[in-house]
């Protein structure tokens, strides 16, 4: 089968013959069609994440079709079109045992990041790795439900986001954009904050009640202002590079007491000065998430299959240009996600 494949940390990708995969009793063989990108994409094209081998095929955001099942597999089944959940788990440790299996201490590794992934033609999978999607949804869009929804999933979901509550979303790309659908499905009255007046105008589209253009308008200011002095609820910071630590500093400045500051974007080497007083006088709780569950890709894929929640796709190209398409993505976080296709 063909491969893009990263054989040297900050290098371009090759496309070459790569060996085609086995699946054992109890995978299936998937044919990868769509691979969402993103920037964990490109911190392992860096050498950033450091559990990453070489060579090694990205594509942990993966959808495809079933070709073979392993003699022990009996929930799908050749044809089945699936999303593929990246990282595989042990089933028996203690994180598992407990309904953390996103924090598994055994884990084999994650598809795409240490285990070859959907950059491959073909993958092998855990059976409990496969989640179906309904025929009217494209993999394209499928592919997005196994990282892009699912994550955040996980994160509002671990800081118990109700009905009615006020939620500044700090980063309308990729991620932002499913997360704020993913909120206003719950009910909450979301505003987003950018600094790309086109990523503003897609979040009212989608539900925002209020934006703020963070680079013409003091975000602590304008949410004060917008809650009658009292603030958010909830604050989602979904950025990335040099504009972490300051935004979450925001973040904690406009919660309300008893709010609740939820970390998805980071960058590695970055560090937050945090004035404990701070946080005891005003309640506020720090929730740091970290992947997802098989649970979480589920749901998230049942909403997508209902009409719900739309996967947001930038534009897509051809697995053979993911080189181009990554310089895209480091050039600027798009409107939505750059999807790949075999």
């Amino acid at each position: 089968m063909k491969g893009m494949v990263l054989k040297e940390f900050g290098k371009p990708l090759a496309y070459e013959e790569v060996p085609d995969p086995k699946p054992g009793p109890r995978e299936a063989l998937v044919e990868s069609k769509a691979n969402g990108l993103c920037a964990t994409d490109l911190k392992l094209v860096d050498g950033l994440i450091k559990s990453a081998p070489l060579p090694l095929m990205l594509g942990h955001e993966n959808a495809g079709v079933v070709v073979e099942t392993g003699s022990e597999v009996d929930s799908v089944q050749p044809g089945d079109r699936v999303v593929v959940v990246a990282k595989q788990t042990c089933g028996g440790c203690r994180m598992c045992r407990v309904g953390h299996e996103e924090m598994c201490l055994n884990t084999p590794g994650r598809m795409g990041m240490e285990i070859d992934g959907g950059f491959g033609q073909y993958v092998a999978v855990p059976e409990r790795n496969l989640v179906k999607v309904e025929e009217h949804v494209p993999l394209s869009g499928a592919s997005l439900i196994g990282g892009t929804l699912a994550s955040p999933l996980h994160a509002i979901r671990m800081a118990r986001v109700g009905l009615g509550e006020t939620v500044v979303l700090f980063g309308l790309g990729g991620l932002g954009l499913h997360a704020l659908q993913l909120l206003t499905n719950l009910g909450a009255k979301v505003i987003g904050v950018d600094v790309k007046p086109e990523a503003l105008q897609k979040a009212r589209e989608l539900g925002a009640v209020e934006t703020i253009n963070a680079a013409t308008d003091d975000p602590v200011d304008s949410v004060l202002q917008m809650t009658d002095g009292i603030g958010a609820d909830v604050a989602l910071e979904i950025v990335g590079g040099a504009a972490v630590p300051p935004v979450l500093q925001q973040c904690l400045d406009l919660l309300s007491p008893g709010g609740r500051l939820i970390i998805l974007g980071y960058h590695y080497g970055q560090t937050f000065p945090i004035d404990p007083a701070q946080l005891v006088y005003k309640w506020i709780q720090i929730i740091a998430s970290h992947n997802h569950t098989v649970r979480d890709v589920r749901d998230a894929a049942s909403l997508v299959n209902t009409g719900r929640v739309k996967p947001i796709i930038a534009n897509l190209a051809p697995m053979q240009e993911a080189n181009d398409a990554m310089n895209h993505l480091r050039a600027g976080d798009p409107i939505g996600r750059i999807v790949l296709e075999w």
